[in-house]
This record gives C-alpha cells, sequence and structure tokens, in this order.
C-alpha cells in the first residue's frame, strides 16, 4: 500500500530521535515553554525573515489568538474562504467575530481579490485567507485592493517554505500562522503551531493570550484574560531538528510533484489543479480535480493507492456554520472543487519506484470527463 501520509518513511529515525528528545526533557524537567521554545522560535523566525514568531498549541488557536490580539471581535465581519479547512470560519466565530464567505476561484481554489472587495462592509475588520493545497494566494494584489485598515491574515498552515516573489508564505499580510500538525511541510510530534509578526504590541498580546494571560515575569498574575496554548518543549525540540532539513524534505516532494505534473498534463481523465512548479513551489498536497472523482478513488485504491477526499462540502453549508451562509448560489465554485478535488500520495520519503506507480495507476484511468 502506497500511503496518502507515511510518517515512517518521511523520517526514518524518528523513534530514536525522539526518544532522546524525551530523554532530555525528563532529565531537565522542563516540558511547556521553556527554552527550546524559545529556541525554535527564534530559528523560525529568522528562517522566514519576521521579527516575531510566536509558538502555540496549534495552528487553530493560533488564528483566533491571532484576531483577539488584534482586537477583532464581536460586531466585526471577517472575510474568509467558503472552501478551505474549517480552522478558518471556526478561529473567527471563536474569536466573537462574524464570517462573510467568499467563493474561491475555480482554477485555483483560493480567495482572488475582485471577490474579496465586492464583499466589503464598513463592518470589515479583515480578511483571513487560506493557501490552499499548494498554491498560495495572491496576498499583494488583496492588499492593493483593501482599504489600509483592513488586517490581513494568511491562514499558512499547508504553505510552509512556499514563496511568493521571495517572500515567505507567513510574511506576506500583516499576521501569517503555520500548522505543525504531523502532515504538514514542518511536522510536529503531535500538534502546534506559530504566529509570525513584525508587530511588537501584536506579539506581546499573543504571548499573554497564549498563557493564561500572563506576561512572562511574574507568575499567578494575570493581565488580561488569556488561553492555555502553549507548545511543550518536546515538540519545539523535534521541529528545531526539522527545520534544520527542511529545505532537503522540500526539494524531495517538488520533485516528485514535477513527475506528477509531466505524467498528468498527458494522462486522460485529469486535469492538473493548481501548481507553480517553481523553486518557490512548496507543494504539500497534489490535488487533481475530475469529473469522476469517485472512480478514479476507486481506481487507486484497487492498485494499493491511498487518496484523500479535501472539504467536500463548502464551510457554509456545514451545520456549524450555516447561519452565516449567504445561500448555495453564492459558493459554486467551492461546491465544484468539494465534488471533483482528489489528493494523490505526496511525501518525501516515496521512493521513485512508489511514485512510478501512482503515474501508471493514473495513466490507465481513462474515459473520465476532463474538465
Amino acid at each position: 500500500m502506497i500511503k496518502y501520509q507515511d510518517f515512517q518513511r518521511r523520517y526514518p529515525n524518528a523513534q530514536t530521535q525522539i526518544l532522546e528528545i524525551l530523554a532530555a526533557r525528563v532529565q531537565q524537567g522542563d516540558f511547556i515553554l521553556k527554552q527550546q521554545v524559545q529556541d525554535f522560535e527564534q530559528a523560525l523566525a529568522a528562517k522566514v525573515g519576521a521579527r516575531h514568531a510566536v509558538c502555540v498549541s496549534s495552528a487553530t488557536s493560533g488564528l483566533t489568538l491571532s484576531l483577539i490580539a488584534s482586537g477583532i471581535g464581536p460586531g466585526d465581519e471577517v472575510i474568509t474562504p467558503a472552501f478551505c479547512y474549517v480552522s478558518a470560519a471556526s478561529s473567527i466565530v471563536q474569536a466573537g467575530a462574524t464570517p462573510i464567505f467568499v467563493d474561491v476561484a475555480p482554477h485555483s481554489g483560493v480567495l482572488e481579490a475582485e471577490a474579496v472587495v465586492r464583499a466589503l462592509t464598513p463592518r470589515t475588520r479583515a480578511v483571513l485567507v487560506a493557501h490552499l493545497f499548494s498554491g498560495l494566494a495572491d496576498i499583494d494584489a488583496l492588499r492593493e485592493a483593501l482599504p489600509e485598515d483592513v488586517l490581513i491574515l494568511e491562514d499558512s498552515a499547508t504553505a510552509f517554505g512556499a514563496r511568493l516573489r521571495g517572500r515567505h508564505a507567513g510574511t506576506l499580510g500583516d499576521i501569517g500562522v503555520y500548522s505543525f500538525f504531523a502532515a504538514k511541510p514542518l511536522g510536529g510530534i503531535g500538534d502546534g503551531g506559530a504566529v509570525i509578526t513584525d508587530d511588537d504590541q501584536v506579539a506581546g498580546a499573543l504571548r499573554m493570550l497564549r498563557n493564561h494571560g500572563q506576561d512572562g515575569r511574574r507568575r499567578f498574575y494575570h493581565q488580561r484574560l488569556g488561553y492555555n496554548s502553549r507548545m511543550d518543549e518536546t515538540n519545539a525540540a523535534w521541529l528545531q531538528a526539522r527545520l534544520r532539513e527542511n529545505d532537503l524534505h522540500l526539494a524531495r516532494k517538488q520533485a516528485i510533484a514535477k513527475a506528477y505534473d509531466e505524467a498528468i498534463e498527458a494522462s486522460d481523465g485529469v486535469l492538473l489543479g493548481q501548481h507553480r512548479g517553481t523553486p518557490d513551489f512548496s507543494p504539500h498536497a497534489y490535488v487533481v480535480r475530475s469529473a469522476e472523482r469517485e472512480r478514479l478513488a476507486r481506481h487507486l485504491t484497487a492498485r494499493g493507492i491511498q487518496t484523500r477526499v479535501h472539504f467536500p462540502v463548502p464551510l457554509p453549508e456545514q451545520p456549524a456554520f450555516v447561519q452565516w451562509s449567504a445561500g448555495p448560489a453564492h459558493y459554486p465554485n467551492a461546491r465544484l472543487l468539494g465534488k471533483q478535488c482528489l489528493a494523490l500520495p505526496l511525501c518525501s520519503g516515496m521512493s521513485d519506484g512508489q511514485v512510478s506507480r501512482v503515474i501508471e495507476a493514473l495513466k490507465e484511468f481513462s474515459h473520465a470527463e476532463v474538465i
């Protein structure tokens, strides 16, 4: 079986490394938000060229705390995609603001400036834009189109390592958030995230918010209402090591994506989705579109190849968010992508033989309607 994600192939020495990290933590007696977290924050900020990196317990938490730290809450509107992971919408609601869902572009699955501008109202305080799969939203175009006082918050959970015009995803807007869930481009052990910003005031607020409202100088003195969103030392130590070797993993995934690109362009029944194929391209998920997705998925499963379906139902049509929906007719692209997208195996630990097996299986697939 070729797994969709294969942790053991990605990190063949993981067991030994994790045990060494755990032994060091037990010996030192530091487990939460200590030196390893600080060291990782400094290394991460330096890697992406940002003033601050603030580690948190998850990217979802990072999005919520970013909105709160920016003073966004009840009475405010935040524009966000109808087609993306749930954390974008849930973080807005958890911050007390109102999500305004906007349909995505059919060719890329991300927000575009023209559609965002149409959704602006006097209550708009921010745009929470999600980079998707392996492609980036054009943050520069958004910034040019938006009023200066509208915050741009990047959900860069899947985009670590990607660049747009030479700048790292996560540093393109006012605030960026990375995910360190194990399957993400920079994968941790367990969960985790980080908020990226050049704003000293926002960074200070984030550090208090993640740690029960404490300012880091005096324990048990709480300056504001806060949350428990701290990163543990074990994950931070692991992530430091992964950060040092991330470029090697990225290069391998780029090579696999390029091989898929070349095969799919000549394959009947599948259309290449949004893949850039440049040195700045960071392929998190390799997603194809087919009008006969279920048949394609069965075809690949029968040949021992795992696939994944992402976001089959647009967020504004989910029970949790339907009260903020403008109605299904407003999200045709999100609905279509939810019916047609299929993610192929993409892991830096895949062998050339496994990649060839996936390609051969795709070439065998035929008679599907090309989009």
